[in-house]
């Protein structure tokens, strides 16, 4: 028994098992020696040398406890420190399930979302290809136009499209201002003609009212021997 008393890193339940054996040991000492007088104190002898052999092993199992204690509060901190950084990790996960949410909406909205320009009204495709291979292109027309199938092309075409849609506008703006011009110069120059029309019949009115008078007159005079 002598070498197992000097194994201090025993496990906890071959440490338990050795106590017990000494423990055994000592009762039994006591009980071969009960009966006997003469032989009571060497019993007694032999059971403190026993429990004195055991020293050892209940510092050992004295210092696994200790280690046990200090290994489980250092678990409970480990399980503490790793409920800490799941929560962390779950608030993480919520902010990055936010947010895809978000852009994920915003995505819908774009696609979804119905632009002024598509709604226009614009030149056709093939009429616009003949007016940019024309000699004299008009105004405002991109030219060459951009060609291609790929999705940038296209966007630049469009961007083409309407520059040359607003362009036409604004040309057409500029028609109709100066045609307003000459409508409202024509109607000022009518309005003047209109009164001098009106003041002309008032005149052939009182000139012809006056006729009428002098003949009148003429008539009621006696006719001449």
């Amino acid at each position: 028994m002598g070498p197992l008393l000097h194994e201090q890193h025993l496990p906890a339940t071959e440490l338990i098992a050795l106590i017990r054996s000494l423990a055994d040991q000592v009762v039994r000492s006591r009980l071969d020696h009960a009966d006997h007088a003469d032989h009571a104190d060497s019993g007694t002898l032999q059971a403190e040398a026993v429990l004195a052999q055991s020293a050892p092993v209940f510092a050992s199992l004295y210092g696994l406890t200790r280690a046990t204690q200090l290994d489980a509060k250092e678990s409970r901190a480990r399980t503490q420190d790793a409920r800490l950084e799941m929560d962390a990790a779950h608030l993480r996960l919520q902010n990055l399930l936010f947010q895809r949410n978000h852009i994920e909406r915003e995505i819908r909205a774009a696609e979804e979302y119905s632009s002024e320009y598509q709604n226009l009204p614009l030149l056709d495709l093939d009429e616009l290809r003949q007016l940019a291979a024309s000699e004299q292109p008009p105004a405002g027309l991109e030219v060459p136009l951009p060609e291609g199938d790929s999705d940038e092309a296209a966007h630049r075409l469009m961007l083409a499209r309407l520059a040359f849609e607003l362009a036409e506008r604004k040309r057409f703006e500029e028609e109709r201002k100066e045609l307003g011009a000459v409508k409202a110069k024509l109607v000022k120059e009518n309005e003047v003609k209109k009164a001098r029309l009106e003041e002309l019949e008032k005149q052939l009115t009182e000139f012809v009212e006056k006729a009428k008078g002098i003949q009148a007159k003429m008539q009621d005079e006696p006719t001449a021997a």
